[in-house]
């Protein structure tokens, strides 16, 4: 009878637990993702510099990523 109350403590003890650390990873996210927007947003003068495969741009100042609007070229300039 003592044991099955211990297991059953320790079960929805552990089980407390990892609900309790779910939830303060989700708002501890969502604050990261919050100030992160409040920084992109408070960035007026972007400097965006294009990223490794040329597909998107990102801002040097503030991170915030951008889709290239002008298709990167097929062939660098130096070859024209």
């Amino acid at each position: 009878m003592v044991l099955t109350d211990v297991i059953t403590v320790v079960s929805l003890l552990s089980l407390g637990g990892i609900i309790g650390l779910a939830g303060f990873r989700r708002l501890f996210r969502l604050d990261r993702l919050r100030w992160e927007y409040i920084r992109q947003n408070a960035c007026r003068w972007h400097r965006w510099q294009v990223t490794e495969g040329g597909t998107s741009l990102i801002c040097a100042l503030c991170g915030k990523r951008s889709r290239r609007l002008n298709p990167p070229p097929e062939f660098p300039p130096e070859m024209m």
